[in-house]
């Protein structure tokens, strides 16, 4: 159902956007300031729509085994560092600073490269949105392997989140009832996704926080095929 309907959604989400671009660049006639204005929180609105239907349609394909995984055995560092070059303007414009932890004999992890990006990804933007100026964001990961498993980590020095609302984190669409949420949209979505993917992967993942101390979410993936659960891969989507 989710499927279906965020496949109807699409073609109507490109169309306004089309036409927004289309009025914004003056391609029909000069548009005033005011206009203008208007037709990009229009743009802005549909990309994070667009979003929401592409997180949902992930979901839906990871949890019906429909998700094409293309594992490979790869260092983790060049993708940490990515990240880390991406996020670069936002935590910049919000006065925060990054730490990298990872040990130089880390072994390689056996992974879909672009989903486990989104993993740190989503994990990264969650601890930007919740960190204070001059807090810290550190992205670390654990040199002794458990059951042929890598424990990663991403911790902040933010506001932290009350203990009841630890075990609902991971649920679709549940968002933690805080002043930054309620001034922040947000679909509920991304850590629906991190655990979806890191499940995929044959890990797990999960939190630790204390509210005024920071949060800590860690999670596992693979140093190779024979610890991967359920094998995806190959599967049309």
């Amino acid at each position: 159902f989710i499927s279906s309907v965020s496949h109807e959604l699409r073609t109507p989400l490109t169309s306004i956007k089309g036409y927004a671009s289309i009025l914004i660049a003056g391609k029909i006639g000069e548009v005033p300031p005011a206009v203008k204005e208007r037709l990009a929180k229009i743009n802005t609105h549909s990309d994070n729509l667009v979003k929401m239907i592409n997180d949902l349609l992930d979901i839906a394909r990871i949890e019906s085994g429909r998700a094409e995984m293309k594992y490979l055995k790869q260092s983790i560092r060049p993708l940490v560092d990515n990240i880390t070059d991406l996020l670069t303007p936002q935590l910049r414009e919000r006065d925060l600073n990054i730490k990298i932890d990872l040990p130089e004999n880390l072994p390689e992890v056996y992974i879909d490269r672009n989903h486990a990006e989104r993993v740190f990804i989503n994990l990264v933007g969650n601890a930007l949105k919740f960190t204070p100026a001059k807090g810290t964001i550190t992205i670390a990961a654990q040199p002794k392997l458990e059951n042929g498993m890598i424990t990663f980590s991403v911790s902040d020095t933010g506001i932290g989140i009350p203990e009841d609302d630890l075990q609902k984190l991971f649920e679709e669409f549940y968002r933690v009832d805080n002043e930054i949420n309620q001034s922040v949209k947000g679909t509920g979505l991304g850590l629906s996704l991190v655990k979806q993917i890191t499940e995929a992967h044959g890990g797990r993942v999960w939190v630790t926080s204390k509210v005024g101390s920071g949060t800590t979410f860690y999670f596992t993936l693979p140093t190779g095929p024979e610890y991967v659960k359920s094998l995806t891969q190959k599967k049309e989507i």
